[in-house]
């Protein structure tokens, strides 16, 4: 019984507002961004190095504004704010499919952004407010792996029938489901007696944000994300390649992402039996060589295929704890939504750079950009799980001492 009560979340309301905010709009951009980018290289007539440069501005403008918010994520009205983001989100995507302009609909697509970007940053400040933040982070990714497997099944089909125009409609119909989860987010982060502070932060100040250990994991986040970016954007190209059709795609996709309900299982089951430090780097290097198995398997089925069915075990288990991580150096959240800001930086650079390099040396390039953020991310990660681990080892004597 105490198994099943570890594995359980301290919270639904927590973990459903939470994740529908973050990832059911913040985030969903992500998971319909192979679907998106086929969709403009078709239906606009662009090629890849355009259309990973229009998605980058929307994913942008989700960064700016989740990053303008982040230091008010302790006082800030949490609730009221992914609610405004979403409904932004949702006319600027029942507008996009009306929009025939290239130009307009970039600009239109910015607003979306806004509105993603407003959720993501209020979904995930919530979970530093959990008494543990790796297991709440984990039980939000389970559900962000079952709305994949939504988008993954949905979407392809949507794609095939109705385009682009479909698709965008279909992310309106997402978030507004998302809107029954989202008021049960509570509406400013409580308040904590012994909030961890960072080296050179104030209490209540936004300087935390300005520390090496919050900068190192806002930095670590955005390479990380890059990455898992520069293969994703182009995955269901590489599967037409390597002769799957649409729907054997769509089958395939929706598949590994039933998979990955491993990942984020996992992470919640184990939280910090073993500590950060080792999670942390594992899930680092997994995602690495998942995303250079499909990115190099251009020219062979059975790799394409194995990179593929590991995608969503490794991210969401790496996202789970790095999440954690960023929600473990500040309690007033502030870290952890900057950081999710970084992550949208991510997504918006990382189809821009892969489909520069892939126009300019193939796939085989993009991989070897892929190889060197791994040895990035995990260079930045060394400063925020020393931190941590300093804190950990300062609040055990204290306890002793109790």
């Amino acid at each position: 019984m105490k198994t099943i009560r570890n594995c359980l979340p301290e919270s639904w309301s927590l973990v459903f507002s939470a994740a529908g905010s973050a990832y059911g709009v913040g985030l969903l951009g992500l998971w319909a961004l192979p679907f998106l980018i086929s969709a403009i290289i078709h239906d606009l007539q662009l090629n890849e190095a355009q259309a990973g440069l229009l998605m980058s501005a929307e994913f942008g403008f989700t960064m700016l504004a989740s990053l303008v918010v982040a230091p008010l994520m302790g006082r800030a009205p949490r609730r009221t704010l992914a609610l405004v983001g979403t409904v932004l989100a949702i006319a600027a995507n029942l507008a996009s499919a009306n929009i025939e302009s290239i130009y307009t609909l970039a600009a239109v697509r910015c607003i979306a952004g806004i509105g993603a970007g407003l959720a993501l940053a209020c979904g995930n400040a919530s979970v530093s407010s959990a008494k543990y933040p790796d297991r709440i982070a984990g039980h939000m990714n389970v559900l962000s792996v079952v709305l994949m497997i939504v988008v993954m099944l949905g979407y392809a089909k949507v794609m095939a029938l109705y385009g682009l125009s479909g698709l965008y409609y279909a992310m309106a119909a997402t978030m507004a489901v998302m809107l029954l989860a989202i008021p049960a987010m509570a509406q400013r982060a409580p308040i904590a007696d012994t909030a961890p502070l960072l080296p050179g932060a104030s209490k209540g100040s936004g300087n935390i944000l300005l520390s090496l250990p919050a900068i190192c994991m806002m930095l670590a986040m955005f390479v990380f994300q890059a990455r898992d970016t520069m293969g994703w954007a182009f995955v269901e190209r590489i599967g037409t390649l390597v002769g799957y059709s649409g729907d054997e795609l769509g089958m395939l996709l929706s598949f590994q992402s039933f998979i990955g309900l491993i990942g984020p299982l996992l992470a919640a089951m184990i939280g910090k039996r073993f500590g950060m430090s080792t999670p942390v780097i594992l899930a680092i290097l997994l995602t690495g060589g998942t995303s250079l198995a499909y990115v190099l398997g251009e020219h062979s089925k059975t790799l394409y295929t194995a990179g593929v069915m590991t995608i969503c075990i490794t991210y969401f288990y790496a996202l789970s704890y790095l999440t954690g991580l960023a929600a473990e150096l500040d309690r007033e959240g502030r870290v952890v939504a900057a950081a999710s800001s970084f992550l949208s930086l991510g997504l918006a650079v990382g189809p821009a750079i892969s489909g520069g390099l892939i126009s300019v040396g193939g796939f085989t390039l993009a991989a070897w950009g892929i190889a060197v953020t791994v040895v990035l991310t995990l260079l930045l990660v060394i400063v925020p799980l020393a931190t941590v681990r300093r804190e950990a080892a300062g609040i055990m004597p204290m306890a002793a001492a109790a």
